[in-house]
């Protein structure tokens, strides 16, 4: 069961918000019995929900919240003895924190996590063998985006980096697993190392906007941002462009998640830094850059159901807002706002199976949709709850914008003929069921 429990984590979380490991090692240091208990208990947290074996029963979730129980007191004497392998148990048991909706408690474990990799200077690896040079690297790396998340999710703007993420030297996924030393070519976080501070920025001025600043006080650094994201995707290798014929590369040699991962961030950017452009009280002419970005995140999503860490829920929330401006308000592809919702939907009923926080995910988007039923111009001014909306993946959101409770729940119906309302209605009720 061990074994399975290992595997799965591989299978399903790794190398999607944060890469930690090199697998093969990590193997034979558990066959070994040389794994801490802490580690393996916090990763066992994240993978048993995953588990069909009859050895949970019908529910392993009371057995990833024994674990987690397990691993926080593990950790707790571990506070004042900073370790590679304590760095990574914060950042595991903070995933899972933030899958229960735990949002201060997995805040603090990325605060210990990053304290821990301030006192050992993970970013620092002269002298150090291959393996431990990109490992203390990715682990520091996982540090600064678990924590650009985390700060997200309390509402409170990103700290600066220690060392520029982007100056990391990462080997290729597929040299890395070998233990291979060579010139990078295609280096999936290597390019998303690159995008790090930008997001930091998108988050700047989303909290900026949300706390009364015009659109027009930032629309030059939402240009220069804009530039940024424009050069980043241009440098990719081509191998990294976004295509089906790249994606089925990745996933021959183990990659396709992180390969997904990837883009998918780097769309969910640019939904957020063009979002301010559906208020009508705004500039429009960037909202259909917004509608673009916001199609292509569904797309991603449901590419073979690789992404299924909780953090996925949050970004189709917040395109599932964007179609609904599509859905109410036109200016854009109606017919494939639709569809996408419906995609998104089915995905969130998937994740909901094992991350309670998307509950909480969903309740926002009926919040959301309620206040659109009232007045849809009005949904889409980034005021204080919006901006939170677009931020929070873990947070429950304090206050309503729109009436409480919906319509009495009925049977979920997605057929053409069903309104655009009824549609969303009918699948947010089943969802929150």
């Amino acid at each position: 069961v061990l074994g399975e429990l290992v595997e799965l984590y591989f299978r399903f979380i790794h190398d999607g918000p944060h890469t930690l490991f090199h697998e093969p090692t990590f193997l034979s240091r558990l066959a070994q019995n040389m794994v801490p208990s802490f580690l393996l208990l916090a990763m066992i947290s994240l993978s048993s929900r995953f588990s069909t074996n009859e050895y949970f029963g019908d529910d392993p979730r009371p057995y990833a919240l024994a674990s987690a129980t397990a691993a926080i007191e593990l950790l707790q004497k571990e506070m004042m003895r900073p370790s590679l392998e304590s760095v990574q148990g914060y950042i595991l048991i903070s995933q899972h924190l933030g899958g229960e909706g735990d949002v201060r408690a997995k805040h603090v474990c990325t605060g210990l996590a990053r304290l821990h990799c301030q006192s050992l200077r993970l970013w620092d690896t002269l002298g150090m063998t291959l393996l431990e040079q990109e490992t203390r690297r990715r682990t520091y790396l996982s540090v600064v985006i678990t924590g650009n998340w985390s700060t997200a999710d309390m509402s409170i703007a990103p700290v600066i980096s220690e060392y520029p993420p982007e100056n990391l030297s990462l080997l290729d996924e597929e040299d890395f697993l070998a233990l291979r030393e060579r010139l990078p070519q295609h280096g999936i976080w290597t390019q998303m190392a690159k995008t790090i501070d930008i997001f930091r920025e998108i988050l700047d001025i989303i909290i900026l906007l949300g706390s009364g600043e015009t659109l027009a006080s930032q629309i030059n650094k939402v240009g220069l941002l804009a530039n940024r994201l424009d050069q980043w995707e241009q440098n990719l290798p081509a191998r990294l462009k976004y295509s089906l014929e790249n994606l089925t590369f990745f996933q021959e040699i183990g990659f396709g998640k992180t390969f997904l991962a990837m883009h998918i961030g780097y769309h969910h950017y640019r939904q957020l830094l063009y979002f301010p452009f559906l208020d009508p009280r705004n500039d429009n002419r960037l909202a259909s850059e917004c509608k673009k970005h916001a199609m292509v995140v569904s797309e991603i999503a449901s590419q073979g159901g690789e992404l299924v860490y909780y953090i996925i829920g949050h970004i189709l929330v917040v395109s599932s807002s964007i179609h609904l401006h599509t859905l109410l308000l036109g200016g854009g592809d109606v017919d494939r706002a639709r569809q996408h919702l419906i995609s998104n939907f089915d995905m969130l009923m998937r994740l909901k199976r094992y991350w309670p926080v998307i509950d909480a995910a969903v309740g926002r988007l009926r919040s959301f949709q309620n206040h659109c039923r009232v007045s849809s111009l009005d949904s889409f001014v980034l005021d204080d709850w919006m901006w939170k909306f677009l931020m929070a993946q873990s947070a429950v959101l304090d206050g309503n914008r729109g009436p409480k409770n919906g319509p009495p729940r009925g049977p979920f119906v997605r057929n053409e003929e069903t309104s655009n309302d009824l549609l969303v209605e009918s699948a947010l009720s089943w969802l929150l069921d």
